[in-house]
């Protein structure tokens, strides 16, 4: 997309802008459900700006452009940005919404703030107009406002729906509706409107197609007293999937019905909404019917219920983590076999290497997200895109990132191993064995039930505060049971999050050191919260790790490592090549059991 393009766009934007009355012009880039991964619908803020990042903000007045987007995108957005007219406006991390300050002191007295109501939260909506109403500022809703610019916008996914079994599951959906209402009626609701994507997936165990990399259907849910009705495109429903949903008591309807629908009840009892969630239109639908009296705004029960795996969600876990343990294995051996034959190969050839081997393994549904293979400098953007011929060749030399991640049946991976692919500088095995010792006292840790995971970021970043290095991202997000790879309410950085982390719960464990111009590293296992211990002071808990790939040593210097680091790595390794040894053939086993040798 070139910088010519995107100038036109925004100047037929301002055009619009000037015929409704607009001061100034909000995208946020997301859905209808606040969804992280968006389909190509509604990739907006990528349309209006050429900007291919995850998360972001776009501002458009009659004499500024800008991109409000955080620190994991600060280099690619330089670089998308080019040529566009749009400033980059950094913010510190994805909370920050500096946005709605930029705006609040840019737009007159009296002014108008345009926002597709679909697609932004009543959350940001409403702290847009508090943060200026007192101004006489007015902000509306026009739903689909880019489309009069985008004749060729894409339609709703038409991906067939299919349910996800009670064996993977580990929970029944009648199950789940029936410990869902419980939670409603405690909270004095006989209703509630459910707009996350991945909480109706959960819910209803049901999965589709319908965003890349994550398995959700587009729909809303309102789940009542005694019936669920769902509202998605019908066509994607076979029969069979039909005549189970309704056995549970869930009506199909149409998806551009929620609406109608709502604005059609009774208010004869509480609805429960999540408003940093649910967008502006549809909540004012609610507002419409229940009022302030009637609408319970608070953080979505399913959340938690989700986060806390159960049983079989665990050992589906586990199973996934082995499945990758072997395709990573035969990659990481291919990777380093290809590289001292001479042979020329990309991040992109490696990129499509690793899939091959994880397509291979039984159970493989798709990848969980776009898999980062960067190479030397490219390492040091955390969310590199490996775009096919515009990717570096590697190289007998320096170090080589692949995170990566993939969807089974009965679990959801997401794993960062960084290489040596050649002899290293002084700097890369600091920097590496650093980031190392991060990630294993993280790894170790025993805390207090009841402790969030804010408080737990710092003894991942102690190693880095010491050494005076840091990194811009998070240390921990919550993993989904093949749902999304990123999920709450859990998470471990330094952004205040009150959610204490509790048994059940899947986290990363992936700290980082980047160098522009340089190089990337990062160690990423996944960590799940168990009960440790209890005694006098308290309830303890742990994390046991379940990911399954070897570390490699060779670029680690030991002196800089405690004796309590060295010991854990040196286990966990052996404990991969017990595991994942016998799954292999002579040679890779025979590779494995050499790149595990304590050191």
């Amino acid at each position: 997309m070139t910088g010519n393009m995107i100038k036109d766009r925004i100047q037929e934007l301002r055009r619009l802008m000037a015929e409704w009355g607009w001061d100034a012009a909000v995208t946020v880039g997301s859905d209808p459900h606040d969804s992280e991964y968006t389909p190509l619908r509604w990739c907006q803020r990528q349309f209006i700006s050429g900007f291919t990042g995850s998360a972001g903000t776009v501002i458009v007045t009659g004499n500024h452009a800008g991109l409000w987007t955080d620190s994991r995108y600060w280099i690619q957005a330089s670089r998308e940005l080019e040529g566009s007219g749009i400033e980059l406006h950094k913010t510190v991390s994805v909370e920050d919404r500096d946005w709605m300050e930029w705006i609040a002191a840019n737009v007159k007295d009296g002014g108008t703030i345009g926002v597709d109501g679909l697609c932004m939260s009543m959350g940001d909506a409403g702290e847009l107009q508090r943060l200026t109403g007192h101004r006489g500022v007015r902000v509306v809703s026009k739903p689909d406002y880019l489309e009069a610019l985008w004749p060729d916008r894409p339609g709703l996914p038409d991906d067939t729906v299919w349910l996800h079994e009670d064996c993977y599951a580990g929970r029944s959906r009648d199950c789940k509706l029936a410990d869902l209402r419980k939670k409603l009626e405690s909270m004095g609701c006989s209703y509630m409107l459910v707009s996350c994507l991945d909480e109706i997936a959960w819910l209803l165990n049901i999965r589709s197609g319908d965003v890349l990399y994550c398995p959700f259907v587009i729909s809303f849910a309102v789940v009542g007293p005694s019936r669920v009705w769902l509202f998605a495109k019908e066509s994607k429903f076979p029969e069979d999937v039909r005549e189970v949903l309704a056995e549970s008591g869930i009506e199909l309807l149409p998806y551009s019905g929620v609406s109608g629908f709502i604005r059609s009840m009774k208010a004869d009892g509480k609805i429960l909404i999540n408003p940093s969630s649910l967008n502006f239109e549809t909540g004012q639908a609610v507002e419409s019917v229940f009022g302030a009296d009637g609408t319970v705004a608070a953080v979505s029960p399913i959340s938690v219920m989700k986060a806390v795996k159960n049983g079989t969600e665990i050992k589906g876990f586990r199973k996934a983590y082995i499945q990758d343990g072997v395709a990573q294995t035969r990659f990481f051996h291919w990777l380093e076999s290809t590289i001292a034959s001479g042979r020329r190969i990309t991040e992109w050839d490696a990129s499509e290497k690793l899939h091959e081997l994880r397509a291979a393994m039984p159970d493989f549904l798709d990848e969980s997200f776009e898999t980062i293979s960067a190479y030397g400098a490219n390492a040091a953007l955390p969310h590199y895109t490996t775009v096919k011929g515009e990717d570096a060749v590697l190289n007998p030399r320096g170090l080589y990132l692949n995170d990566s991640g993939a969807h089974y049946c009965y679990g959801t991976t997401d794993i960062t191993r960084t290489v040596p692919l050649g002899p290293l500088t002084d700097l890369e095995r600091e920097d590496y064995t650093i980031c190392l010792k991060a990630m294993i006292d993280l790894a170790m840790a025993v805390f207090p039930e009841g402790t969030p995971g804010g408080r737990l970021d710092a003894v991942a970043r102690r190693p880095l505060w010491q050494t005076r290095r840091n990194f811009g991202h998070g240390t921990g997000h919550g993993v989904g049971n093949l749902l999304s790879v990123h999920e709450g309410p859990q998470a471990i950085r330094q952004n205040l999050n009150a959610q204490p982390l509790l048994p059940g719960m899947v986290t990363s464990d992936e700290p980082g050191i980047y160098r522009e111009g340089f190089h990337g590293v990062r160690h990423e296992n996944m960590i799940l919260c168990v009960k440790d211990s209890e005694n006098d002071f308290g309830n303890w808990l742990s994390f046991e790790t379940l990911t399954r790939t070897y570390i490699d040593t060779s670029a680690v210097i030991p002196s800089l490592m405690d004796a309590a680091e060295l010991e854990w790595l040196n286990c966990f390794n052996a404990s991969v090549a017990e595991e994942i040894c016998p799954l292999l053939d002579a040679g890779d086993a025979e590779w494995l059991k050499e790149k595990t040798r304590p050191i």
